[in-house]
């Protein structure tokens, strides 16, 4: 499901005449109505860019506040012209917890002109991807729930204005509109579909547009304990063909 909008700024605050310097960074408050503990993705959505210093890649911090972990550091996957970039870790909440999320402009920036010159917009999403279980002997990935995961949000803006000696002069914060236009929503969850080998082939190897930073770290593992259902032959054409230097056999029963 669509959030809102995310706005990241490190610039003037006008680009004519004298004026302070505004590093604007995006918040947001996940909360998980559940009686079960939830991990959530969180993609955030931009214009594909050709210059390095407009993208999110390696341009920003992320943190993940949660009941039981303080400040944890996080990144956004992706390489510096992806349309789209993946909040790496999840986003584990346990029940009835809530979790803070915060991306921030990362300084320095390496520009060559003007050091404050940054500024990146889009959108956020948010899932509820299904995730690993392990019984004895065997392991399944099934959906976190059977039904859609109750959730509050609250996003925001929160910006700091520096004048010309680096001081903080400002400080503000204001909530942005959620794209449902409530703060209570419903996540639905997803199911585990086996990926097309033949598809994934060209992604690992890199030949076509996307790359294996478009896939996330479970995909492949994901597939790899479905096997059960396809055919190894052809899983190991495919991997010979990307150029992976590996075979898959089934044990002996």
């Amino acid at each position: 499901m669509e959030i809102s909008h995310f706005e990241l700024i490190y610039k003037p605050q006008s680009p004519v005449g004298p004026a302070d310097t505004v590093l604007q960074g995006y918040f947001l408050n996940i909360t998980n109505l559940e009686g079960v503990p939830l991990s959530f993705r969180l993609d955030f959505v931009t214009s594909s860019v050709s210059d390095p210093d407009r993208s999110l890649a390696g341009n920003t911090v992320a943190i993940v506040d949660a009941p039981d972990a303080d400040n944890q550091p996080a990144s956004l996957v992706g390489g510096p012209a992806a349309p789209s970039f993946r909040l790496s870790p999840n986003v584990t909440i346990p029940a009835r917890g809530t979790a803070k999320v915060a991306v921030l402009p990362s300084d320095p920036f390496p520009m060559p002109t003007a050091p404050a010159d940054f500024e990146a917009r889009g959108y956020v999403t948010l899932r509820l991807p299904p995730i690993f279980v392990f019984g004895p002997g065997s392991v399944t990935i099934e959906a976190q729930l059977d039904r859609p995961a109750r959730v509050l949000l609250t996003p925001q803006n929160r910006a700091v204005y520096l004048d010309g000696a680096g001081a903080i002069s400002d400080q503000t914060q204001a909530s942005v509109p959620t794209a449902i236009g409530a703060g209570r929503a419903e996540v639905e969850p997803e199911r585990f579909v086996l990926p097309d080998f033949d598809e994934i082939a060209p992604l690992l190897s890199g030949d076509t547009a996307p790359t294996v930073a478009d896939l996330t770290e479970g995909d492949l593992a994901m597939a790899l304990a479905m096997l059960s259902a396809v055919d190894l032959d052809g899983v190991n054409a495919a991997m010979g063909g990307a150029g992976l230097p590996v075979a898959l056999t089934r044990p002996a029963t």
